[in-house]
């Protein structure tokens, strides 16, 4: 807005830019009132031409910019900056880790076995009995790691939506095959 010496004006000239001040005044509180004051100085600011000539004009936006909008997009980021995850998701993260230490471990025993059962059951007897002691020890950590397993995946139903529900792991049928599968010196 111009700056006018109202002293310097014409009486009838004074008045009426008086007016067109007021009736500008009167839009802008309008404005503001009705969209709001961001509004009102960004449109000020097209109007001014200070979007024009900005980077990135042209370009389709970014996918992410898009997905979300508003409070819910600006937590998202923060708290995946942070490394920040939605319960269900750190949920499923952690029953894929644990399933997949239990299967790592089981690869580790057959491979056990494979090698003991190559050699001669009488020459190497200590051999034998060290597997057949860490197949003991490990069927209790195997029946304890597939109940927690089993604990988190109910929590995970409880907790998301019907698409990432999963079934409970047979606990007492993976007990029974671990048993039969790596069992197999003992009489």
């Amino acid at each position: 807005m111009d700056f006018v010496d109202w002293r310097k004006l014409p009486r009838n000239e004074r008045a009426s830019a008086q007016r067109t001040r007021d009736d500008e005044e009167e839009q802008k509180n309008a404005a503001i009132r009705f969209h709001g004051i961001a509004d009102y100085l960004i449109q000020k600011a097209q109007n001014a031409g200070q979007f024009d000539n900005l980077a990135g004009a042209g370009k389709p936006f970014q996918p992410e910019a898009l997905e979300t909008n508003g409070f819910d997009a600006l937590a998202s980021n923060i708290l995946k900056s942070i490394g920040a995850e939605p319960l269900e998701i750190s949920l499923q993260k952690e029953i894929r880790r644990k399933t997949t230490l239990i299967e790592k471990h089981l690869e580790y025993l057959q491979h056990r076995l494979s090698y003991v059962q190559t050699l001669a059951r009488a020459r190497y007897q200590r051999r034998i009995k060290a597997y057949l002691r860490e197949v003991h020890a490990y069927e209790k950590q195997y029946n304890k790691l597939l109940k927690e397993i089993n604990s988190r995946i109910l929590s995970l139903n409880i907790l998301a939506p019907g698409a990432m529900h999963m079934k409970p792991l047979p606990a007492e049928q993976l007990l029974q095959e671990y048993r039969e599968r790596f069992y197999v010196f003992d009489e």
